[in-house]
């Protein structure tokens, strides 16, 4: 049986939190730490907004990364979750940022507010992916880009048996709400107005960097059952 998904579904401490995340990265998506980190880092710039920012480990690494290895100019970071267990890590790591509770479902933003959003890790927990990616359209400028990563089912390889365990375990504690194919992916964010530039499977994970399209009204597919 599914455990439903709400903002107690991470109820748990930063570090035992990351450690979580470490795991299920390396069983579930059988993805690199480095890869994910190159990818996101890529396109923090301007005005930016981090979706399920979780305990902000991985986004203050994604700032390390983009200093480091990019020499970007700075941005302007606004860092959201439901979490007050995970936002409590997040305002500590990230000092620089301004730290939100919000749910991406509902967010209190302007429209058209920001230039890049990041959503790690994020598309395939959330119960109500339809409402998020609308409030992201919403608040993201017209041509801003996103940058999304999704989790896929597993294939048929060495270790993919362990994959799929990880996967009905995080369904059963409410923590993964599902995998969603490549060809589904796409269709929910074309459908919700946004143009994909690039899409590259890693894995067991399907990463998508996305603009949004110049037209300012749209008219959504309805909730997703």
């Amino acid at each position: 049986m599914q455990k439903s998904i709400d903002s107690h579904s991470y109820d748990l401490h930063p570090y035992l939190y990351d450690l979580r995340g470490f795991l299920i990265l390396s069983f579930s998506y059988r993805n690199s730490l480095f890869y994910q980190l190159k990818f996101f880092a890529e396109n923090i710039k301007g005005k930016h907004l981090e979706c399920a920012v979780g305990t902000g480990t991985f986004t203050k690494l994604c700032l390390l990364h983009k200093r480091l290895f990019l020499r970007k100019q700075e941005s302007e970071v606004f860092a959201v979750d439901y979490s007050d267990t995970l936002l409590s890590g997040a305002r500590k790591r990230l000092k620089g940022a301004v730290v939100l509770k919000e749910d991406l479902r509902k967010m209190s933003f302007e429209s058209n507010s920001f230039d890049s959003v990041n959503l790690p890790n994020g598309f395939h927990t959330i119960d109500g992916i339809n409402e998020a990616l609308k409030e992201i359209h919403r608040v993201l400028k017209p041509n801003g880009s996103l940058y999304v990563n999704i989790l896929t089912p597993p294939k048929n390889r060495f270790l993919d048996g362990i994959s799929r365990w990880v996967n009905r375990y995080g369904m059963r504690i409410g923590i993964l709400k599902r995998p969603y194919s490549q060809e589904e992916s796409v269709k929910f964010l074309e459908d919700f107005g946004f143009d994909i530039s690039t899409q590259e499977i890693n894995a067991n994970c399907l990463y998508l960097k996305c603009k949004r399209r110049a037209l300012q009204k749209r008219v959504f597919p309805p909730a997703q059952a």
